[in-house]
Formats: C-alpha cells, sequence, structure tokens
C-alpha cells in the first residue's frame, strides 16, 4: 500500500492511495483534470478508483466533489460530513473495506461538523492520515500507534502566524484547540509515535504562515535521533511515493 499527496493546502487537498485491488482517493479538492494530470504524474494514474474517502466538508477538501459524483466513484464520510454536504453516501464504520483496504476513522478536533482522521490498513501495511487538526489527543495518538507511514499536519510557524497579516479571530482560530497543528507539534507528534514509524509527509503547510524549508527544519530538529524519513507537500504538485 502506497500513497502520494497530489496537492495538499488551502488551495486543494487530495490524496491518492494505491492498495491491492485499485485506489482510493481521500479528499477531493481539486478538479478532476488536475487529479489525473498529478496523479499521471507520480506514476500512479487514477485507474482502478472507485472510492473517495471524505475527511471533513471544508472547501479545500471537497471542491473537485462533483465530477467524482458524476463519474459514479462511490463517497464514504463520517454521518455529519455527509449531512454537512446535503449528499447521499456511505457512513464510514471501522473496518470498512474500499479497494482491498480496511479504513479505521477517528475522530479530530476541527472546526467541522464531524472531522476523521483515518488509518488504512492492508497487507500488514499501515497509513495513518491526520490533517486539519487542532490538538493531538491521546486517542489519536492510540489510532496512528500501529501505522508505519504518516500523513501529519505541519500548517504554520507560531512566530509567523502571529506576526503576519492575519485579523486576530482567524489567528485565534488557527491556534486553538479546533484548529491547526503548528510544526512543533507535528515534531512532538511523530516523537511520540517513536521508532514503528518509518515514514511522514508533512502536509497542509500554510502559504502565508509557514515555509517549507522551516517545517522540514523544524519538525527535523524535535525528532531528532529518529529513524524515519521527512517529506514535504506541496499545493501545486505531487509529492514523493511513499508506503510499504
Amino acid at each position: 500500500m502506497r500513497v502520494c499527496a497530489l496537492g495538499s493546502g488551502s488551495s486543494g487537498n487530495a490524496l491518492l492511495v494505491e492498495g491491492p485491488q485499485g485506489r482510493l482517493l481521500v479528499d477531493a479538492g481539486l478538479p478532476w483534470r488536475e487529479l489525473e494530470a498529478r496523479a499521471a504524474r507520480a506514476g500512479l494514474g487514477l485507474t482502478g478508483l472507485r472510492w473517495v474517502v471524505l475527511t471533513h466538508e471544508h472547501t479545500d477538501h471537497v471542491r473537485g466533489l462533483d465530477p467524482l459524483l458524476r463519474r459514479g466513484i462511490d463517497v464514504a464520510a463520517s454521518a455529519g460530513t455527509l449531512r454537512a454536504l446535503g449528499i447521499e453516501g456511505t457512513a464510514l464504520e471501522p473496518g470498512l473495506e474500499v479497494a482491498g483496504i480496511r479504513v479505521f476513522p477517528f475522530l479530530v478536533p476541527h472546526d467541522a461538523r464531524q472531522p476523521v482522521g483515518l488509518r488504512l490498513e492492508a497487507d500488514g501495511a499501515r497509513i495513518g492520515i491526520a490533517t486539519d487538526l487542532g490538538e493531538i489527543t491521546a486517542g489519536i495518538l492510540s489510532a496512528l500507534a500501529p501505522c508505519q507511514t504518516l500523513v501529519l499536519e505541519a500548517n504554520h510557524d507560531v512566530s509567523l502566524l502571529l506576526a503576519g497579516p492575519y485579523p486576530w479571530p482567524l489567528k485565534a482560530r488557527i491556534l486553538g484547540p479546533e484548529g491547526h497543528l503548528a510544526n512543533e507539534e507535528a515534531g512532538w507528534a511523530i516523537r511520540t509515535l517513536g521508532n514503528g514509524l518509518r515514514c511522514v509527509l508533512l502536509a497542509h503547510l500554510s502559504a502565508e504562515n509557514n515555509r517549507p524549508a522551516l517545517a522540514l527544519e523544524t519538525v527535523a530538529r524535535a525528532v531528532d535521533g529518529w529513524g524515519g524519513r521527512l517529506f514535504l507537500t506541496y499545493p501545486e504538485r505531487p509529492s514523493v511515493v511513499v508506503g510499504e
């Protein structure tokens, strides 16, 4: 099982997961043609794509959903997300099997209706997905503990955010318990999860309140001595493909 971030950030989020029996899309924040182009650039393609799993209903995660639905691609999400979007779909339950991948959702703190992170399991490989969350709870750590690969938010540098042009209410939302993870918090989570975790994609970097090199440096410093690998994701192009 392998994963690639086709796009990550406020301009649009989509992860493509290659499973034993096809492909699974996590979030649909990019137009169909962009999904096709980036999947091809990553060397994966969209052949065998039958399902999209949504983490929550915010626009940067669902902007490209309608073309997927018109193509007959099934959607799964929490009951709250389905209600927020006003669409029919499969309500996520632990162990839902898609493309030979078992999907285990877990609740995350974010200002959406019923947002979730995901643990994906197939043939002994386990991938965790935790983006758009204000803090790492004990429950989230427990859900991610078995994972070898992780897509984890590193949204902002606190100093850049505080010094930046955003109005205070927006800064407070981002910094709050239902906002977004800072670089330091991402590093703490990786260090806490430990050496069972082999590879991390740092996701949802803010273009205004973060810098790719800064995010990578801050997290690397926090996990000094950890034996895994860190990679960046990008708003305009696919990441490397990682997994077991």
